[in-house]
Parts: structure tokens; C-alpha cells; sequence
């Protein structure tokens, strides 16, 4: 009985200081520790692997996981290389420079603790569903064959003059467009897996290191879903199809007769559950914006195709559509949004829907708009 007794402290003595090893559950987790320099201000971040990473996502699998790096306040951030484990190691070390706010002059010793306020780490975990390899294959086959083809019209052409500015003109946008174009593909094969965040804590800076440094023992954060920022004061809960952020706006004139309605698509966000049924249709979203006078449409605003995401976010400037209306007619106006998606069989699908007008759900903040002409009124719509 005392040895169970005994073994049964060393089992929660042991728990307690491996606090920060690892929390023990199967939830995704990520691992780190911090080296710090008090004099220089130059703080080392080592990224030590994560444990239990989803490997599906809808019907794509992840080829490997990356983690993004980032110290606020501060404009540096870095990424780690590539791995295509679910529990990756990466041990990989990024060196960032502290930003002391409100600094004395003439103090040239500072407290750690005041050095280390205001600071907190972001780690951002990312999974890519297409391995890069079989991409650096295909580009350079279609090399080899472009050069074979360049070589043979080049021995059957004449050479051309050039044309100077124009050319130069030219060939900036194809290269730009080129980059437009990888960088998109980049973006469709990554997936948000979630962020973990630490708040600088001094206490934990114990372990002396070589040359001046001090730092932290092993650390380890669970890996949260990335939120939206829906504020305390909205009241809606997240809908299993998603919400959309949107500024209504109402303008009027001095005679009724010229009165504007506008609505500007700010972002999109979705649960991971509702991105992978999405996924499912295998085919890229889309979103429209109708403005309707007595059930007419008569103006609309439609968004360039994208892939499912948790978060999607549109230009202000293109991404608005406004109708001009008597003010008497003010209460035969309505707002269709649809979110949708054409398939491989040339078949519409519609995702989500929302209506706003004085009869929706939404009329609270559509009749808070029509009392205060000239002011910007943002919320939440719900798809259903």
C-alpha cells in the first residue's frame, strides 16, 4: 500500500512539472521554447514539432505542415520548412528583435519584466494538400519542352527587333501575372490548421544559457481553431453554413427622387466542418450580391470564383453594389446574398442564402440605416 502510495505522488509530481511538456490529451498541439538576449534585445524562437494535426481535409489529404512565426509588436515573420509527418519535428530556431515601448532615456539597464511587456508570440500551423514535388516536375518537363520549341522556331524565324518600353512593359506584367498566378496556387493548397499564442511570461526565463542568454523550458499550447473576431455584443451564433460581414448604406437626396442603397461584401468565415462539406462539391465558390425593387433584380454584384476556405475576404472598392431608388419606394427594396458553386456537370448549387430588409431578420439593422442616412452600418448575416 505505501509503495502505490508513493508511486502515485511520483506520478503527480511528475504531471506538475511537465505542465509545460505537453498537456497528455489528444487535442493538436504545438511545441517551442524561447532564448532571450537582455542587453542586445535579441529574442530566439525554436519551434519544436506538434502532435496530432488532422491529416483530411474534406476529401483532400495533407502531403505536410508548416508553422508561420510571429512576435508582436514587431513587422518580421518567418516560416518553417516543410514536413510530412502528422507529429512533425522541425527544431528549427528564428531570431526576432525586441520593441521596447515607452523606453527612458538614459536607462541602460532595463527590468526583464518591462522588456518582455506588451509581447506575445503567434504560431500559425498550415497544412498543404499537393506535394510541391510533382509542381517542380511538371515545370521543368514544360521547360525542357519550351526550350525545344523556342530552339526550333528560332532556327526557323528571323530575329525581331524590339520594341523598347513596350516590350519592357510588357514582360513586367507577364512576370507579375505569372506570380499572381503561383501565388494563388500556393494559396489553394493550403489549409488553416489552427494558431496557438503565448503571452511573454519573465518568470519562465530560468534556464542560464551560453553566451548571455536565459531561456524557457519546452512549451506547449494547444492549437485553436482561428476566429473571426465577432464581437461580445453580437449575439448570433455562428451558422453550420456561415456568415458574411457586410456595410449597408443609405444616401439621401435633397429631392427623394435620387436616393442611393449600397451594400459592400467585406468577409467570409466558416467552421472547418462547414469548409470540408463545401470542399466536397469539388468545385470553386462564388458569392452574389442582388439589390431587388418590388421582387425585381435590378443590379447585382458577383465575386470571382474562390476556393473553400474558413475566412475569405473581398476590396471594399470592387466588392460593392449600390441602386438608385425613390425614397418612396424605400420599403419595396430588398438585399439577395447567395453563396454557391458550379459543378463539373455544368449543375448550380446554392450553399447558403440571406435576405435583408425591414421584414428579415436583419431588420433592426436595416431600419437603424434608413434613420441615419450617410452613416455605415456593418453586421453579420447568417446563411441558411
Amino acid at each position: 500500500m505505501a509503495f502505490s502510495l508513493n508511486k502515485l505522488k511520483n506520478i503527480l509530481n511528475t504531471s506538475r512539472e511537465g505542465q509545460l511538456a505537453g498537456s497528455g490529451s489528444l487535442e493538436p498541439e504545438i511545441g517551442f521554447k524561447l532564448a532571450l538576449h537582455p542587453i542586445s534585445k535579441n529574442l530566439y524562437v525554436t519551434v519544436i514539432g506538434a502532435r496530432h494535426l488532422p491529416s483530411l481535409f474534406g476529401l483532400s489529404r495533407a502531403h505536410g505542415y508548416l508553422v508561420k512565426v510571429k512576435v508582436f509588436p514587431g513587422d518580421s515573420r518567418f516560416e518553417t520548412t516543410l514536413q510530412e509527418s502528422s507529429w512533425p519535428v522541425w527544431n528549427e530556431d528564428f531570431k526576432f528583435q525586441l520593441k521596447q515601448k515607452d523606453a527612458k532615456k538614459g536607462q541602460e539597464k532595463t527590468d526583464l519584466q518591462s522588456l518582455l511587456a506588451g509581447h506575445f508570440l503567434s504560431l500559425t500551423i498550415y497544412a498543404i494538400l499537393e506535394a510541391p514535388k510533382q509542381e517542380t516536375d511538371k515545370r521543368k518537363n514544360s521547360k525542357t519542352l519550351d526550350s525545344k520549341k523556342s530552339a526550333k522556331v528560332a532556327e526557323q524565324e528571323e530575329p525581331k527587333p524590339k520594341s523598347g518600353f513596350l516590350e519592357k512593359t510588357f514582360s513586367s506584367f507577364k512576370s507579375t501575372k505569372a506570380e499572381a498566378i503561383a501565388q494563388k496556387s500556393i494559396l489553394e493548397k493550403r489549409r488553416t490548421v489552427g494558431a496557438a499564442t503565448w503571452n511573454f511570461d519573465s518568470k519562465l526565463f530560468q534556464n542560464d544559457l551560453k553566451n548571455g542568454l536565459i531561456g524557457t523550458p519546452d512549451i506547449w499550447r494547444p492549437i485553436n481553431a482561428i476566429t473571426s473576431g465577432i464581437t461580445a455584443a453580437d449575439s448570433r451564433r455562428e451558422n453550420k453554413k456561415g456568415q458574411l460581414e457586410v456595410t449597408l448604406l443609405y444616401t439621401a437626396s435633397e429631392d427623394g427622387l435620387n436616393d442611393i442603397v449600397q451594400l459592400t461584401v467585406n468577409r467570409l468565415r466558416c467552421s472547418v466542418q462547414t469548409m470540408q462539406q463545401q470542399e466536397q462539391y469539388k468545385a470553386p465558390l462564388y458569392l452574389k450580391a442582388t439589390i431587388l425593387e418590388a421582387n425585381k433584380a435590378e443590379c447585382y454584384w458577383k465575386s470571382d470564383r474562390f476556393v473553400p476556405a474558413i475566412s475569405a475576404r473581398w476590396d471594399p472598392k470592387s466588392a460593392t453594389v449600390k441602386l438608385t431608388v425613390f425614397k418612396a419606394s424605400l420599403n419595396k427594396v430588398s438585399i439577395y446574398i447567395s453563396l454557391g458553386c458550379k459543378t463539373k456537370m455544368a449543375k448550380k448549387e446554392i450553399l447558403g442564402k440571406a435576405t435583408i430588409d425591414e421584414k428579415s431578420a436583419y431588420g433592426d439593422s436595416w431600419n437603424e440605416c434608413l434613420r441615419q442616412p450617410g452613416i455605415p452600418k456593418t453586421f453579420w448575416v447568417n446563411f441558411e
